[in-house]
């Protein structure tokens, strides 16, 4: 509105001043005709930064450098290995463990009966236990296993087995037969930590797609802000073309003094929006070296990226029903949330475990085994006789010749009177579950949406880009033209200047159409594969 009034100012200074209507036709003197400067989209370079060498990339080399560099996606490939350590806190709950226990003792008693084996007697031991335990998988049962063993010395006159050695080995099992047997809170955390083991790597899978769709985005942002500076370098130069022209033909005296004024206006206009495009150049720039920089010393934040790649638009043919149906089979944030899922059964499942009873089975077995000399006593607390010579070896013949067996069977069975918390955590674990069923249901409409919305999008953005196509060639031929009239005096300076304009928005209107079709498309690609 602004410039509108402008120009309606100085129409009315020009003929105020009885100047020569700047709507009359005037022959263009020779050496000041204008020409149509020739613009095909891709040929642009960033403009020459001191200190800051060229370096061409292509999209693919910039993506496979975000990917090697990116301090993001460095970050997350961390994770798979942290997980995989809790996965292994989550295996050691099964693994086998083994106890070992020694100890010495010494030990002086003062007699008050006749049979306490003397006035004062000395014991001493020593014990080493040794025990070893491994939970079972499979059923929530745990075996267990002990071998014990003693050695004693003493001078009470009771003694027949001076030093002793006693020894037992011995095997147990427990298997619950109610609550735990199906599953129990080891089993499920082992599982739940195998299905967060496979979530991590979906999100870094998706974290590198979505990285390389924000490469993708960047990379043609900045080559089309690069061609947005050659648009707006070549409407400065058309306008500078014109300025001269009109200060020749004023110098002639065949154009009014005041169209010079309205050129320069043209021309200042044209600088700032060259100036303005600068500087929405070096910001994308450097927003697309965050991608791809490994940090603050990486070369590359100091050079100037030349995108060299050419984006192809060549109509694309959109099935949306089966891009729904991969969507929904293949996308990263749907297969998280059937993972999400099977958490929730999981957690179901071992709380539906922990209502029922405990009931468990224990069955064990052990041998005991003694050694050591052996000696008989003529009489109470008599002088003792040596009658066969020991020692611990003693022990293992006696287990092997099985002399003294014992084994158990037995069942524990508990449960609580009252309120049972086992109830109440499995009602919530199945409002749960039903969350989870919703949200899946919901994720599925939003990838339903998303993915209908990009096909669409794709359609809709290539008729853009040929509809912005067609009208940026009528705005040359247009222009072309009124610059054929302009040489041969029939068309005005204004009417230049507004042709001008309007091929240099039609030619942006044309790149930003490019750049949405080529972006569509990618993102009709991105949305089957992965969600944000």
């Amino acid at each position: 509105m602004k410039k509108i009034v402008h120009r309606i100012g100085i129409l009315a200074l020009a003929l105020a001043a009885g100047l020569p209507s700047i709507l009359e036709a005037q022959q263009v003197p020779a050496g000041a005709a204008l020409e149509l400067d020739p613009y095909v989209v891709g040929e642009a370079r960033p403009p020459v930064d001191p200190g800051a060498p060229f370096i061409e990339m292509t999209l693919q080399e910039a993506i496979d450098r975000a990917l090697e560099n990116n301090l993001d996606i460095q970050s997350a490939r961390l994770n798979p290995l942290i997980q995989d350590y809790s996965l292994d806190v989550a295996r050691a709950a099964f693994t086998p463990s083994i106890s070992i226990s020694s100890g010495y003792n010494n030990r002086t008693n003062q007699s008050t009966s006749q049979l306490d084996g003397g006035q004062r007697t000395v014991s001493e031991s020593l014990t080493f236990n040794t025990t070893f335990t491994q939970p079972i998988r499979w059923y929530g049962g745990r075996f267990s296993t002990s071998f014990n063993n003693s050695r004693s010395e003493t001078n009470n006159s009771f003694s027949t087995r001076n030093p002793s050695y006693n020894s037992s080995i011995g095997f147990s099992y427990t298997q619950p037969l109610l609550s735990g047997r199906r599953t129990d809170s080891q089993r499920t955390a082992l599982e739940t930590q195998q299905i967060q083991r496979d979530v991590v790597d979906i999100q870094l899978e998706s974290q590198v797609r979505n990285l390389t769709d924000q490469v993708r985005v960047a990379y043609w942002n900045l080559k089309a802000q690069v061609e947005q500076i050659e648009i707006q370098r070549r409407s400065l130069a058309q306008a500078e073309q014109l300025l001269e022209n009109n200060r020749i033909r004023v110098e002639l005296g065949t154009l009014a003094e005041i169209e010079v004024f309205q050129a320069e206006a043209q021309v200042a206009n044209a600088l700032q929006s060259l100036l303005n495009a600068e500087i929405t150049w070096r910001n994308q720039e450097l927003a697309f070296k965050r991608l791809l920089v490994a940090g603050t010393q990486d070369p590359l934040l100091a050079q100037t990226i030349v995108p060299t790649e050419l984006p192809s638009f060549e109509a694309r043919e959109v099935d949306i029903a089966f891009a729904i149906e991969r969507a929904l089979r293949e996308r990263t944030d749907i297969q998280q949330q059937r993972q999400q899922r099977a958490i929730s059964q999981l957690n179901l499942a071992v709380t539906r475990e922990s209502r029922l009873p405990d009931l468990s089975l224990s069955a064990g077995y052990s041998l005991q085994g003694v050694g050591g000399n052996l000696f008989a006593r003529s009489g109470l607390g008599g002088e003792p006789e040596l009658v066969e010579e020991g020692g611990y070896s003693d022990v293992f013949q006696s287990f092997a010749d099985f002399d003294a067996p014992s084994w158990n069977v037995g069942l524990n069975f508990s449960y609580p009177l009252g309120t049972n918390a086992g109830s109440a955590n499995y009602e919530r674990a199945q409002l749960q579950l039903r969350q989870s069923d919703i949200a899946l249901q919901s994720q599925e409409l939003v990838i339903t949406t998303e993915v209908t919305n990009a096909g669409l999008a794709v359609g809709n953005t290539f008729l853009q880009l040929e509809a912005a196509r067609r009208s940026r060639e009528a705005a040359e031929r247009s222009l072309e033209a009124e610059l054929t009239r302009f040489n041969v005096g029939v068309s005005t300076n204004f009417q230049v200047v507004t042709t001008q304009n309007s091929l240099t928005s039609a030619r942006q209107a044309e790149l930003r159409a490019i750049v949405n079709y080529v972006n569509a498309v990618e993102e009709f690609e991105r949305v089957q594969r992965v969600g944000r």
